[in-house]
């Protein structure tokens, strides 16, 4: 039977308790952690799904020391923020000759933090399974429980030769308490198939757990698929894109660690037909929507800032249509006159 702190918990939104800005500036605020906001504020300027993640590199961890712990310390440190998923970097602390099983040493580790703390974790091991060795990512929720492991598609030839096994071609989306994510790892991030099949899915949010940080890489396919990407990489930066690819912040010299709050009620579209209809929805709801234009692109992105409005309400009362859902309409459309 599940806790009262446990219920509560998954209410993560009174929780959280995040300020009207925080995306766009890359920068976090939370009651818990000093900061108050008035009753009018608390109901115009959060959305219904906001989570807060947190991407932590191992950056200037001894190696020589045991490394869970010091994750875990590493951890601690955000701890005051209650994080709703925390991700970690590539098989940040095994190799296919130390391949665990899962639950494991590692994993029970971070099981114990995330029943604790009350967050999902992305635990990645190098895990053996039915006799094989895979490079994956597990997935621990607010109870500790393993929910779920995404095996890494495309190992490289080193990774191969070392005992690695290739994941299932398609990979899977997982359900939190506050919308779909998608998981992949490292060298996965050249095959754009991958991040297709995940949109095409319903991810809202890709974590992508590797051992360098990739650049230009993860922020075109973040415009390009319009979901966030959260980037885990051994060394700094660990890096957190918009679906934009907009960069919303990033770790650093003095912090190891990257920590945003993700609007899940947020719609990315051609400005095309939508002109009037932005228009319609700034006048009636004014501040429980926040509207940006990307002037060069002719994108519009629309986000609820009121816990008591969706995006599912303003698609359906002003008939927007996704930048997704567009380009797929208009490819129908033309294969119906190509001769």
């Amino acid at each position: 039977m599940k806790n009262k702190n446990s219920l509560s918990r998954r209410n993560f939104l009174t929780k959280s308790a995040l300020s009207a800005g925080a995306v766009g500036l890359g920068l976090v605020q939370v009651q818990g952690a000093g900061l108050k906001s008035t009753e009018k504020e608390s109901s115009e300027c959060r959305s219904p799904r906001e989570p807060l993640v947190l991407s932590v590199t191992i950056e200037k961890i001894d190696k020589n020391r045991n490394i869970p712990e010091q994750m875990i310390e590493r951890m601690l440190v955000t701890a005051t923020y209650k994080p709703d998923l925390i991700c970690l970097p590539e098989a940040f602390s095994t190799t296919p000759e130390t391949a665990e099983t899962v639950p494991g040493p590692t994993v029970n580790i971070f099981s114990n933090y995330a029943k604790k703390h009350q967050c999902y974790v992305i635990c990645p091991i190098h895990a053996r399974k039915n006799g094989k060795i895979y490079n994956t990512a597990v997935l621990i929720d607010r109870e500790g429980k393993v929910i779920g492991m995404y095996d890494k598609i495309y190992p490289t030839e080193g990774e191969i030769d070392a005992g690695v096994t290739p994941g299932n071609l398609t990979p899977p989306v997982f359900k939190t308490d506050f919308g779909t994510i998608g998981i992949l790892i490292c060298f996965d991030v050249n095959w754009i198939d991958a991040w297709r099949k995940l949109k095409e899915q319903g991810a809202e949010i890709i974590f992508w757990t590797a051992a360098y940080p990739a650049g230009r890489m993860l922020p075109s396919y973040a415009w390009m698929f319009q979901y966030y990407v959260v980037g885990c990489s051994r060394r700094d930066p660990a890096l957190i894109y918009d679906m934009s690819g907009d960069l919303i912040t990033s770790s650093g010299t003095y912090e190891h660690w990257a920590l945003a709050s993700l609007n899940l009620e947020k719609i990315f579209c051609e400005i095309d037909f939508h002109v009037k209809k932005v228009k319609q929805i700034r006048k009636k709801y004014g501040r429980k929507v926040r509207i940006v234009y990307y002037n060069n692109e002719d994108w519009v992105t629309i986000e609820s800032r009121s816990s008591d409005l969706t995006i599912k309400q303003l698609i359906d009362e002003f008939g927007l249509v996704s930048h997704h859902d567009y380009i797929n309409r208009a490819e129908a459309y033309q294969n119906k006159y190509r001769k």
